[in-house]
């Protein structure tokens, strides 16, 4: 069995073969306005997506928005 990921604004464009229809530019995983920023870790270091990664997991958000109560 085999996994992947698809995005749905992936499409080719002028010779281009991975172009963002949403962002109208050459497709770069988790770049700013990208579905996948800040969702998870990439292996790229210095991507911003990394650092909003970061910070949102270091919010340590509750599951029970109700706790305490």
């Amino acid at each position: 069995m085999s996994s992947g990921w698809g995005c749905q604004y992936l499409t080719t464009h002028e010779g281009e073969k991975e172009w963002c229809r949403k962002l109208q530019h050459k497709c770069d995983p988790g770049c700013k306005g990208c579905v996948l920023f800040g969702a998870g870790f990439f292996s790229q270091e210095n991507t911003p997506s990394n650092q909003a990664f970061e910070r949102r997991k270091a919010k340590k958000r509750s599951d029970d928005p109700l706790e305490g109560r």
